[in-house]
């Protein structure tokens, strides 16, 4: 938007604050459009191993998910990182959607289409290709050893009490 100048003669001015009062329009129209067509963006991503499809949404909320019947034969923690693997992924573009809407719409004033693409950048970073920093994390899918409990031990007491153990 430019700068409007104002002063001078009193026609002169009318008629540059309506040309700025529409620009300032424009403009809001312009960032009303993004925030709508934002609001609506969704992200598709597949995982690399075929298991997992996610998609989220522009705040990077998980809206589907789909798991291959291929996943019956993988481990719980190898389904769990590839579902993780996936979604990290899906966030990461979320930047590059924004992006895209921002140039369609037509966003031009100095710095405000980068604010908001690296506002989610910053959010959402592009996942490290070494192990995912919640990979340690992931459990094993054996089940737990079996807890010992300590002898009861009963006193005389105790034998008097017909009503149920305190510790069962």
């Amino acid at each position: 938007m430019t700068d409007a100048e104002f002063g001078g003669s009193e026609v002169r001015t009318e008629r540059e604050f309506a040309r700025w009062a529409a620009a300032v329009a424009a403009a809001s129209e312009k960032y009303q459009q993004v925030s709508t067509r934002v609001t609506e963006a969704v992200v598709h991503e597949a995982s690399r191993d075929g298991l997992v499809k996610v998609t989220v949404d522009a705040t990077g909320v998980l809206r589907d998910l789909e798991i291959s019947d291929q996943a019956r034969g993988v481990s719980g923690a190898t389904l769990t990182a590839s579902i993780m693997t996936t979604l990290h992924r899906a966030q990461s573009r979320i930047a590059d959607a924004v992006s895209e809407i921002v140039a369609e719409v037509g966003v031009d004033a100095p710095g405000d289409a980068e604010a908001l693409v690296s506002s989610y950048r910053r959010r959402f970073p592009e996942p490290s290709p070494d192990t995912p920093a919640w990979a340690n994390q992931v459990r094993s899918s054996a089940p737990p050893p079996p807890l010992k409990r300590p002898a009861q031990h009963h006193s005389q007491d105790d034998e008097d009490w017909d009503g149920p153990a305190v510790t069962e």
